[in-house]
Formats: structure tokens, C-alpha cells, sequence
């Protein structure tokens, strides 16, 4: 296929502008923004007269139209099994914004219903493609940081107001902090350690709302190492970064500081050396590789199977965090 690809994105909230900046950092000729579907019109109308495209209240109107080669689900949550399965059954792929639904059995459902159907399913877990977390698996991959022992991340900042949107609703988000921030960290373990085996949480409500706006995991993969992950909306000023040491060395990246950098130490280096990086942010990342996917038909690096397994994760973390005992998973 040489024509640029087609791409419908449904929803027009904030992360659709996300996708819609990905899409548009691409080469050109690479894509083309066709349309955008929203149940509020003036959102819909107001991404396509600033992007590009149509504007649609309905989604079934807007596929129909305009057959679009992919989509990007940008819609809430609860909504994520609904509108992808609406693009996967006319055959077009889907790059569905996290979390990949509400609970482990609709996720399970969303994957199998992908694989029947044999049309590529991508959950949209960005980090993976956060150019200095490719470098650190890269290392993890040489084995000079040896064996793997303890993973610890931190994504917390101070969101004012957010008791006033959609995100504190369980109706419509399906959970909190847990739900839509730690799935990224979730797959950011499974990504460079390895698969979950057992997990514990603890979460907080600080601001009065339907969800917790603070939690804190601990994980054991499957061959024994340690993982703590912290999440806050309520704890100014913010941080994000990822550390992960090994019986030979450790590696840690700041999102907040040269565009997250890689810094490591090995036994073999002289002191910590620090890996640039100047590429593009992990949103185009992600989106150059979904395209890729869709033009080649190659497996993703992130799959619905992993998508999947982030929330049932994540449902045993809730399951821990209301009985107070750690879950196998």
C-alpha cells in the first residue's frame, strides 16, 4: 500500500490530540487524518476543522463513510471494548488507548474477539516506546546488568480539579489510579523484568470521589524479582521515573530530565554514563510502529494478549487492596 493510510480516531477528548499530534509527526505520505467521531458534536467538529477531516456523532455513520485503513480509540474506558470491537468486525485495526477495558474478563473477551476476527488489535501502552525505556531493555538484553532483583517506579503529580472530570466517575473511568496510570507501569515490568506471578496494593482517597487518586503495588515476577510502583494525583510536584537495579548493575530513567535519559553502571563501566536521547516522543514512536503493523501485518510489540494480562493484573490488585492479602496471578 502506497497511498497514505487513512485513520479515523474516535472520541476527541485530550489524548485524542495526543494521537492526533503522533499521526501527524509521522513522514509524509505516511497517514492521513479522515474523520473524528464524538458523541459531543462541537468536539468533533472543532479536532477536524483544526486536523483535518469529517466530523461524525456516530461511529457506525463515520466507519461506514469513510472506511477508514485504522483508528485510534480515544474514548473513555468504559467505552474501549464497545467502539473497538465496532472497528475490528468491519476488518480495520485498532490502536485502543489504555486501559484496555474496565476488567480482566471483558480484556480477555476484547483479545479473543481480535484473534476470531484476525485483525490487529494494539493496546496503546506508549511507555513501552518511550525511547529511553527501548534503551534500557536493550542493556537488560546484553546481560551486563546481570540478574535482574528490583524494579521501583513513581508516576505522581498534582492534578487540580480532576474530582471534577470524567476520570473520578467509576461509571465511566471504571477505576482510578490503579486503573488508568499503574496499568502503564504494570506493562513497563512486564516489558523489562517479566511476567507478574504475585501482587499486593494498597490505595488512598485524599480528594472525596468514586475512585482512589493514590495506590501503591508490590509484584513478584515469575522468576523472583521485586517491584514497587507508587501513583499519585494528589502529590505536587510530580515525578516520573523508573529504576531497576541487578546483581551487576543499575539503570534509571527520569522522564523530567533530558528527555528521560538513560543513566546506568555496570561493573564493566567507568561511573554512571548517561545515554541521550533525541528521537521522537513515545506517542509517535508508538503510532510509527501501529502503522508499520498495519501496512506489514506483523505482530505488534505491545499485543492484545498484553493488554489482556496489564488488567487482570490490575484486577488482582484491586482484590488485594480490598482484602488486605497478596494475589497470585
Amino acid at each position: 500500500m502506497s497511498r497514505p493510510l487513512r485513520i479515523a480516531i474516535i472520541g476527541a477528548g485530550g489524548i485524542a490530540h495526543a494521537h492526533t499530534r503522533a499521526y501527524q509527526a509521522q513522514p509524509a505520505g505516511q497517514c492521513q487524518i479522515v474523520g473524528y467521531a464524538d458523541i459531543i458534536a462541537d468536539k468533533a467538529e472543532k479536532m477536524a476543522q483544526e486536523f483535518g477531516g469529517q466530523a461524525y456523532t456516530d461511529i457506525n455513520e463515520m466507519l461506514s463513510q469513510l472506511k477508514p485503513d485504522a483508528v485510534s480509540v480515544c474514548t473513555p474506558p468504559v467505552y474501549h471494548a464497545e467502539h473497538a470491537t465496532l472497528a475490528l468486525e468491519r476488518g480495520i485495526p485498532v490502536l485502543c488507548e489504555k486501559p484496555f477495558t474496565t476488567d480482566g474478563p471483558s480484556a480477555r473477551a476484547l483479545a479473543q474477539r481480535a484473534r476470531e476476527l484476525q485483525v490487529l488489535l494494539m493496546p496503546a501502552h506508549c511507555h513501552r516506546f518511550h525511547g529511553p525505556a527501548q534503551q534500557l531493555k536493550e542493556l537488560i538484553a546484553t546481560g551486563k546488568m546481570g540478574r535482574l532483583l528490583h524494579f521501583q517506579n513513581r508516576f505522581a503529580f498534582r492534578w487540580e480539579g480532576f474530582q471534577n472530570t470524567w476520570f473520578a466517575r467509576k461509571s465511566v473511568a471504571g477505576g482510578g489510579m490503579l486503573l488508568d496510570t499503574t496499568v502503564h507501569s504494570i506493562d513497563l515490568f512486564r516489558y523489562l523484568v517479566g511476567e507478574v506471578a504475585w501482587v499486593s496494593a494498597l490505595v488512598s482517597q485524599t480528594v472525596a470521589t468514586e475512585v482512589e487518586d493514590s495506590a501503591a503495588i508490590l509484584l513478584r515476577s515469575s522468576d523472583g524479582a521485586m517491584g514497587e510502583i507508587a501513583c499519585s494525583w494528589v502529590s505536587p510536584p510530580g515525578e516520573a521515573t523508573v529504576r531497576l537495579y541487578g546483581t551487576e548493575g543499575t539503570g534509571i530513567i527520569d522522564y523530567g530530565v533530558d528527555q528521560g535519559a538513560l543513566r546506568y553502571w555496570t561493573r564493566d563501566t567507568n561511573g554512571w554514563i548517561s545515554l541521550p536521547y533525541s528521537g521522537p516522543d513515545r506517542f509517535a514512536n508508538e503510532v510509527a510502529h501501529f502503522l508499520e503493523c498495519v501496512r506489514t501485518g506483523a505482530e505488534p510489540r505491545v499485543t492484545a494478549e498484553d493488554g489482556a494480562r496489564a488488567i487482570e493484573i490490575i484486577d488482582a490488585a484491586y482484590r488485594a487492596a480490598a482484602t488486605g492479602s497478596g494475589q497470585k496471578v
